[in-house]
């Protein structure tokens, strides 16, 4: 009984010791960090810090060591259609251009001040997944949250080493307007629709789409009800894990952590926002965004839009 005692603790203590060694691993990774574990771990090797704020934001104060991640995250396809993913080759050499490693934890971050703010990181990471890169998080509540601590502000701007990054697009994170329209309607794909209620309804639309309403049977979950953006001037911090779960089942999401999901917005931003709530903060394990998201959809005739009913009411 004695030597297994002792042949646990020796386990421990290598354990401990790995874990202690400097530079060997980056502790607690989570896809979503606190400002005080970026702060401790600034230094960390494999660690590279992306700021995805608009352009100005940076040279007026960005986190030490961070770089200048403005984009390009979203442009104009070779069918004129705005705001989706650049090609594979693009994103791979602006990932490497910022230094990403096939190594590197990841942490992205935006100003911090709005829902709005917090999709771009998003977006962000859910590109990085999409070139099959998992190690990525986001930095809760954003730069506004780091100079609500106190944490050190710097203007030097940083001139990375040129990474190896070599992402391979993974299919199973991006759905295609061919695939949306093939599965709408059926009974196993869930469509999560993150806009606000007003455009969801049809009410209101962006002077850009060309038709209001909503994807047929697409549950509504706006993107701004997940953090706590303005809540007394708190920063952009995503709603406690407890309180997303809750709302999950509220707005008729399915328990079944398997089930598959395709998230959309006007311009895919929003969506991002839902696939890192549902997919990383919630452990739904099949979540795709849908790129073209309404604004593809809408110009197209034959996808229908649905206005003035609920997604889960039976037609």
């Amino acid at each position: 009984m004695k030597s297994v005692c002792r042949l646990k603790a020796s386990f421990i203590g290598v354990l401990l010791f790995m874990f202690c060694l400097p530079g060997l691993v980056l502790a607690a990774e989570t896809p979503l960090v606190s400002v005080d574990w970026l702060a401790k771990n600034l230094k960390k090797k494999d660690l590279v810090i992306l700021d995805v704020s608009d352009f100005i934001h940076y040279e007026n104060g960005h986190i030490p060591g961070a770089v200048r991640a403005f984009g390009p995250w979203m442009t104009m396809n070779r069918d004129f259609v705005g705001f989706m993913m650049p090609d594979e080759t693009t994103l791979v050499d602006m990932l490497r251009s910022y230094g990403v490693n096939n190594e590197s934890f990841v942490v992205v971050y935006d100003e911090g001040v709005t829902s709005k703010d917090t999709a771009k990181s998003a977006r962000a990471l859910w590109t990085l997944h999409a070139l099959g890169h998992p190690r990525v998080a986001i930095l809760n509540g954003g730069m506004s949250a780091w100079k609500q601590k106190g944490k050190p502000v710097s203007t030097k701007a940083v001139a990375p080493v040129t990474g190896n990054f070599s992402g391979k697009l993974v299919p199973a994170k991006v759905a295609t307007l061919t695939e949306v329209k093939m599965k709408l309607g059926s009974p196993g794909v869930v469509f999560v629709d993150d806009r606000l209620p007003d455009q969801y309804f049809g009410h209101e639309k962006n002077s850009e789409i060309s038709r209001a309403g909503h994807l047929p049977g697409a549950l509504l979950w706006p993107a701004v009800y997940m953090t706590i953006a303005g809540k007394d001037f708190a920063p952009s911090y995503f709603r406690k894990t407890d309180e997303l779960r809750q709302m999950a089942k509220g707005v008729h999401l399915p328990a079944d952590k398997n089930a598959e999901i395709i998230t959309y917005s006007n311009h895919g931003l929003a969506a991002a926002m839902g696939y890192f709530v549902l997919h990383d903060l919630l452990g739904y394990r099949n979540v795709k965004l849908y790129d073209g998201s309404v604004l593809e959809a809408s110009a197209v005739k034959d996808v229908p839009m649905v206005v003035n009913r609920w997604g889960w009411e039976k037609m």
